[in-house]
């Protein structure tokens, strides 16, 4: 079996990043955007997509 996603969009953008990624704030696709207050606790889109599951294993 194969699992993978077709967008026009960033893959960390919102709507495509639901499918794989929490995040409290659609805006936080990559560190540099998440409050240096959250980066211990909270993982951006980008890093959840190539660390978590299902992210790491969509084709």
């Amino acid at each position: 079996k194969a699992t993978g996603l077709v967008t026009n969009t960033r893959v960390t953008h919102a709507t495509p990043a639901a499918l794989f990624a929490h995040s409290p704030s659609r805006y936080w696709e990559d560190d540099g955007k998440v409050m240096p207050s959250a980066r211990s606790t909270c993982k951006d889109i980008a890093r959840q997509l190539v660390e978590d599951e299902p992210g790491r294993h969509i084709n």
